[in-house]
């Protein structure tokens, strides 16, 4: 894993660019994608970058844009967990408390490498000195060897079923809601997505499902207005489409059971 640091004084050409959008404005789709933000409302780069710019002009501080890219070597894997437990362990080393900082995070597939993209603003949120930039390459050379060390990336945890991600604060109460929502539905026996469509629709739960072939291949939710992955919710498209099939089995056999009883009734 190795890391690289720039610093600037857009925000907005930073974060358009960690979001996947050329130089001349135009989105490319499938390059980018949010993993994490703090301290910040907006989701959208115009948003991001414009708090972010915002909060930076309380301060003299000419140079508040700090992007570092971290990338892991071509047979390195690493998954979205062990992707944001970086950016924090980074950013936290770096001396930018992700309590005290606005920070957003990227990664990007336009490379055969996974790799992040970290935006810091060096001006804290709470009026103290800003980031230290001096001796990144060093810095980002050591700091990159002692999260190696310590993630060691296979020793993290698999996603477990239910299991909440850290998400960003202002997705902590949709992701919440979904979550206890999807799991009341399938104690009720929720047997297909629309089915499970229907049930947080109720609730005020927007869902976006991909279903192919019968089967349900991508799942997103949004409640309030708040965007949520359904695997930030507990429940990844494949984690989902097995319970339904389990409770859809359960619903089989319960009718199985049924209907010789009622069969025997008719005789008599």
């Amino acid at each position: 894993m190795i890391a690289k640091t720039s610093i600037g004084s857009s925000f907005s050409g930073a974060i358009h660019y960690g979001a996947g959008y050329t130089a001349d404005g135009k989105e490319i789709m499938g390059k980018s994608d949010l993993l994490i933000t703090y301290n910040v409302v907006s989701q959208d780069p115009e948003g991001i970058a414009a708090e972010m710019q915002q909060e930076a002009s309380y301060s003299r501080c000419k140079t508040p844009v700090w992007h570092s890219s971290i990338s892991w070597k071509p047979e390195e894997k690493p998954t979205r967990e062990q992707m944001i437990e970086t950016a924090n362990r980074y950013c936290e080393k770096m001396g930018a408390d992700p309590e005290d900082h606005q920070i957003a995070v990227y990664v990007h597939h336009d490379k055969p490498h996974q790799h992040i993209h970290v935006y810091i603003n060096r001006v804290p949120t709470d009026g103290s000195k800003a980031l230290e930039t001096s001796h990144n390459y060093a810095r980002n050379g050591r700091i990159c060897k002692e999260i190696t060390e310590e993630l060691g990336f296979s020793k993290l945890e698999k996603l477990e079923e239910g299991k909440l991600r850290h998400v960003a604060v202002n997705q902590e109460k949709a992701q919440k809601v979904i979550n206890i929502a999807i799991k009341a539905a399938l104690k009720e026996e929720s047997d297909s997505p629309e089915d499970m469509e229907r049930r947080l629709k109720e609730k005020g739960i927007e869902c976006r499902y991909k279903i192919e072939e019968g089967r349900l291949k991508h799942s997103s939710y949004s409640y309030q207005n708040v965007p949520i992955k359904g695997q930030d919710v507990g429940f990844t498209a494949k984690h989902l489409q097995d319970r339904l099939d389990k409770n859809q089995e359960i619903r089989k056999e319960h009718l199985q059971q049924v209907k010789p009883e009622h069969k025997q009734k008719r005789r008599m």
